[in-house]
């Protein structure tokens, strides 16, 4: 049989309006029955496509379905202008709402639908996850969920694995279509995405399938590493017995009746996954469980040099995974085990270090030659600066390290410039003090500036001061910069202008020359005071300029730069909060990475239970937005509405509130029961008769309820 080519496909709608008097008639027809003149052409192009289907004798090429998801958008009409995709996903997605409406889908046929032509054999998922249609991938989750779990077929030559919508989706490099599958999978499904895969020789010794860390440093995936952080945190409702149509006796039939007509309508806590934001590039964890199952032992496969995914997420400008529970809860758990601790020994080191520094500067400062040590002061100042050399010593190892593990990103924080002038300062003093140089003061005075500014990076050693330091951070890099910029630009003509004009007469004897009239021109800013004492020599062009310059700096710009400080110290103090996990994170992925350590392993963590009284302790911190006498209750109700922000709502038609019926909450993703979905349908009836109505109104109306019920009545009574 000959195959229609895909080009021929492509033009179909074009011929429809140029060439075809009987499409027009049948939308003119039924538009007269009643329908809207879209809806009309959209059901016409449906049965011109199930009948040339039909004619065709039922080749699966020539299926509507395959025709819109494979052959239109390889056409060349598509190919060549992928500017036109969305507005073909928006047909796509309504003509497949009429075809499966159709006769050509009783029984649900493309639930089992395949390409046959295809040697991977893909379904429709599969099409619309690679194409990016979000869309149209939604329809056919919400109409065929057994889709979601289907694979292709595995190749030999060339060789290809048997794939998940989501796998293509991820391969493409489609943001929405990947979040939106990942969050309607099972959690256990999207961990083994991101789990190494065993070895024909060992356990868990190959790398994952996928990369989180790659997607992480994606900029295109910011909604993808979301929707994989939302599935590491699973509710825990109590055991639901398995409900019967017969009871054995009353006894039993009040006892399982009645723990269904109390289902909590929130769970009782939750399950937050830690592994695999521990994980190295290749999803190998610190830990494995040994052939036991219950104690853990070192991996040896794991690569602790890698960068783990929590410093991928700091290092990333996704600010909602940066929020995220899981994230967050990680970071308080890293923070309370080791990190407080260790980062305080380092800063109380380091206050030991500048001490020293200080003692031996200063006091060598006030002998006439610090060269010569009499005494029990000199000997200990000789003491403190032989500590000194040897804490600069160790503290150059470490920035040694540190360049060896971060390489290239090293360079990117800024605070690392001030680690080096400050230690190689402290070097240079030496062989300027003993060739009796009087530039060495010049040099351990900045030596002695820039180690002292070094302690900044120890700010998040409190949140207090780490929450300050990131409000004040923020305030100079927005606001001061940008003053500075006008600033100059006003003072060096004016001050170049003055200048000249004070020429003009012969006596003026304030400046000596163009570096006094700049530093008046400083002056006169930073203390707020005039050029000069006395006015009477200064021709009326230069007091003209200099009452221009004084008026424009002090009044204007100042009073500006102040505003400006106001704006942004309430901007700042809202992200200060998200920068400050941002320098915890990186403080504890720092202390992981040094080698005699070994903290990633040592601390390595796989999860933990956290109730909703927790989540609102940790997670809902006391600020100035909030009310400090707030209550524990109130504390829960804004845990429980923040939890419905990161768990989203799966989008299908409402249930309709029937009389008698009494819907706790809508949720179909009960991690311990076993099936996948997103949140959405849970209820309680009073009665059985109106147990049964909603039942099979649900058969009727909503399919993948009736598809999640045959899940949920397959796992209810295994014991998880």
């Amino acid at each position: 049989m000959l195959k229609v080519p895909s080009d021929n496909h492509g033009d179909l709608l074009d011929e429809e309006f140029t060439t075809s008097r009987e499409f027009w008639s049948k939308v003119h027809e039924k538009q007269n029955g009643g329908l809207s003149w879209g809806r009309a052409m959209n059901e016409v192009r449906v049965e011109r496509l199930i009948h040339r289907y039909n004619e065709s004798g039922e080749l699966d090429n020539e299926d509507p379905a395959l025709v819109m998801l494979k052959l239109w958008p390889a056409s060349k009409r598509f190919k060549d202008n992928p500017e036109k995709l969305p507005g073909l996903e928006k047909l796509v997605n309504q003509l497949l709402g009429i075809l499966f409406e159709s006769e050509l889908n009783s029984g649900n046929r493309y639930e089992s639908f395949r390409d046959r032509e295809d040697k991977t054999e893909k379904t429709l998922l599969h099409y619309a996850a690679e194409l990016g249609f979000l869309h149209v991938t939604k329809a056919l989750v919400k109409r065929c969920p057994p889709l979601l779990v289907e694979l292709t077929r595995s190749q030999l030559r060339p060789h290809k694995r048997a794939m998940l919508p989501v796998e293509l989706a991820l391969i493409g490099e489609s943001d929405e279509v990947a979040a939106y599958l990942t969050r309607m999978m099972w959690h256990e499904s999207v961990k083994k995405l991101f789990s190494p895969r065993p070895d024909d020789e060992t356990t868990n010794s190959k790398p994952s399938l996928f990369s989180l860390n790659s997607i992480i440093t994606n900029i295109k995936m910011k909604k993808t590493v979301v929707a994989v952080l939302d599935k590491m945190v699973n509710p825990h409702w109590p055991y639901l017995p398995k409900r019967k149509d017969t009871y054995v006796s009353q006894e039993e039939k009040e006892g399982i009746e009645g723990v269904w007509k109390t289902i909590p309508e929130d769970p009782l806590n939750y399950w937050f996954h830690y592994a695999i934001l521990d994980s190295d590039e290749g999803g190998r964890l610190p830990k494995v469980l040994l052939s036991g199952g219950h104690k853990e032992s070192d991996n040896k496969y794991f690569k602790w040099r890698d960068k783990s995914c929590l410093h991928m997420i700091a290092k990333s400008n996704n600010k909602e995974a940066l929020q995220h529970p899981v994230v967050r809860m990680l970071i308080k758990t890293k923070w309370k085990s080791y990190g407080h601790f260790f980062l305080s020994l380092q800063a109380g080191l380091y206050v030991i270090f500048l001490l020293f520094l200080s003692y031996s500067l200063l006091y060598g400062s006030t002998k006439p030659d610090p060269t010569h040590y009499r005494g029990a002061a000199d000997l200990w100042c000789g003491f403190c600066e032989i500590a000194t050399l040897l804490m600069v010593v160790f503290y150059i190892c470490v920035e040694m390290n540190q360049i060896r593990i971060e390489r290239y990103s090293y360079l990117s924080e800024w605070i690392t410039l001030f680690d080096w002038l400050g230690l190689l300062l402290i070097l240079c003093v030496i062989p300027l003090r003993y060739t009796g140089s009087k530039a060495q003061w010049t040099v351990a005075s900045l030596a002695l500036l820039f180690n002292f500014l070094r302690i900044f990076k120890f700010s998040c050693v409190t949140r207090t001061t780490g929450l300050y330091t990131k409000t004040l951070a923020k305030i100079i890099q927005q606001d001061l910069t940008r003053f500075m910029a006008v600033f100059v630009a006003i003072f060096l003509p004016f001050c170049g202008s003055l200048f000249l004009s004070l020429h003009s007469t012969n006596q003026n004897q304030e400046f000596s020359g163009f570096g006094d009239v700049l530093l008046s021109g400083v002056r006169a800013l930073s203390e707020q005071r005039p050029f000069v004492a006395d006015y009477s020599s200064f021709n009326w062009l230069s007091m003209l300029l200099m009452l221009m310059y004084m008026g424009t700096v002090l009044v204007i710009l100042l009073n500006i730069l102040i505003a400006q400080m106001s704006t942004t110290y309430i901007q700042a103090k809202k992200v200060a909060r998200l920068e400050y996990d941002v320098d915890r994170i990186l403080q504890l992925t720092r202390m992981e990475r040094f080698p005699f350590l070994n903290l990633r392993v040592k601390y390595y963590k796989e999860g933990e239970w956290i109730s909703e009284k927790k989540l609102a302790e940790e997670l809902l911190e006391f600020s100035e937005d909030r009310n400090p006498w707030e209550s524990v209750e109130e504390k829960l109700n804004a845990i429980r509405l923040l939890r419905k922000e990161w768990r989203p709502v799966y989008e299908l038609d409402r249930v309709p509130q029937l009389e008698g019926i009494h819907v706790i909450r809508m949720v179909t993703d009960i991690p311990q029961f076993g099936f996948f979905g997103e949140p959405e349908v849970v209820y309680c009836s009073r009665s059985n008769d109106v147990h049964r109505q909603l039942e099979e109104h649900m058969r009727q109306n909503l399919r993948i309820d009736e598809f999640v019920k045959e899940e949920f009545a397959k796992n209810v009574g295994r014991d998880l």
